[in-house]
């Protein structure tokens, strides 16, 4: 089960190798349908093969190996980076927005879920009473239903975060698109984007309490308008790739010495204020609007506003 919950995460080496490839592997093959398919298998396999037990035990190995390897991308499938769950057909990525990328609640869960029976076990221990049940079932069923509990509060508040950020305005224009982020320690407040005609927008957002919802306070950015060097760069396969895959997607155009620099990145990083193996697209033009270089970078290496 160890096995087969983490071997998804192997993706990450493909940092190691940078950002193009980085964005391309990320939470697509290893956290894709057929991936966990092959997840499973692996961990099947890899697990009979140390295994010295009959050949009956092959069906409660599938069956272990199968629920921790579901289990993974299902559990990222609520963060906000997003999986291609039906790679390599379609690249679109799916994100529930609904818990952060490391959640303190859910380890806290885990973790008391494990070590709250055992102090249990110490005490009846003591005093010569034995269990009935299996060690350490019982904590495993109460920390999975917290976790069921949890995760059901995330969506609410999740969901009441982006009811209240469609209904309002935002320096009098609509929200076209809007997305509500979640923070790592406290439940109540989530990270806002609201996408209007001109603006992108970033605010609080305190979930079940509109009354203390200030739209005006947001802090709202102007899309940059319409011009041939944009153009020009979004045009570019390197682009393409990237406005495929970003949410919330925002460019920022500078002028050079040597023409001009286009640089797009996902706003969805600037509201979680997550830097850290994020991605961003950068075109290099010349004055009449050709493409002299193409790229993906790390955020960090980005220092356009």
């Amino acid at each position: 089960m160890i096995f087969a919950g983490i071997l998804a995460d192997i993706d990450l080496v493909t940092a190691l190798f940078g950002p193009g490839a980085y964005l391309a592997g990320h939470r697509t093959f290893t956290h894709s349908a057929p991936g966990t398919i092959a997840v499973i298998v692996l961990a099947a396999l890899f697990t009979r093969r140390l295994s010295k037990k009959q050949p009956e035990s092959w069906r409660v190995v599938l069956l272990a190996a199968t629920c921790a390897a579901t289990l993974h991308p299902l559990l990222d499938l609520a963060q906000s980076e997003g999986l291609a769950l039906l790679w390599p057909f379609r690249n679109t990525r799916f994100a529930g927005d609904w818990l952060p990328t490391i959640d303190p609640w859910l380890l806290a869960a885990l973790i008391a879920g494990i070590l709250v029976p055992e102090l249990f076990l110490l005490v009846t221990s003591e005093i010569g009473a034995k269990s009935k049940s299996p060690r350490g079932r019982n904590g495993a069923l109460a920390a999975f239903v917290l976790i069921l509990i949890y995760l059901a509060t995330r969506a609410i508040l999740h969901s009441s975060s982006t009811a209240m950020l469609e209904s309002r305005t935002y320096h009098g224009e609509s929200a076209r698109k809007v997305g509500a982020f979640p923070s790592a320690l406290s439940l109540v407040t989530w990270r806002g984007i609201a996408e209007t005609e001109s603006l992108i927008c970033l605010l609080e957002v305190p979930a079940g309490s509109a009354r203390n919802f200030d739209p005006e306070a947001a802090d709202c950015m102007h899309k940059p308008e319409s011009s041939p060097e944009l153009d020009a760069a979004q045009k570019t396969a390197v682009a393409q790739n990237y406005l495929e895959v970003a949410r919330f997607p925002r460019a920022a155009v500078a002028k050079t010495q040597n023409g001009f620099e286009v640089v797009l990145r996902s706003m969805v990083d600037q509201a979680q204020e997550e830097r850290r193996h994020r991605v961003a697209a950068m075109i290099f033009l010349t004055p009449q609007y050709a493409v002299t270089g193409q790229t993906l970078v790390w955020l960090n290496d980005v220092h356009l506003r």
